[in-house]
């Protein structure tokens, strides 16, 4: 069965605290679960890194084949994507990296807002 994980972060524009979560749902949309952690205080780019990896781990534990995953940072898709596993600075990077490696039939793309 395929499922989709789709994730976001944000950050407060006052206090700069962020979050990070996502949405599993079916094939036909449906929630299957959802997610977020707060993070304190970070980066943009780091606060969607956290949201995607919470997604990949809890999709691993629940043992899903066939996952569409979606994010609206081009960015962190750009270096997921393009950088060879090992290869990035950033662990979060790298440790993405190392799961989507382990899964066949798992895609990453980007969504715009």
């Amino acid at each position: 069965m395929c499922v989709f994980l789709n994730t976001d972060g944000a950050i407060h524009s006052v206090f700069s605290f962020s979050a990070a979560g996502g949405a599993i749902c079916n094939s036909k949309g449906e929630w299957i679960v959802g997610y977020n952690r707060f993070l304190g205080k970070c980066s943009v780019a780091t606060t969607e890194l956290w949201g995607l990896l919470d997604g990949l781990l809890i999709l691993q534990k629940q043992g899903y084949n066939e996952v569409i995953i979606s994010s609206d940072n081009l960015e962190n898709v750009i270096s997921i994507s393009g950088n060879k596993w090992g290869d990035s600075s950033n662990a979060l990077i790298r440790r993405i990296h190392q799961i989507l490696a382990s899964e066949e039939s798992w895609v990453l793309t980007y969504a715009p807002r």
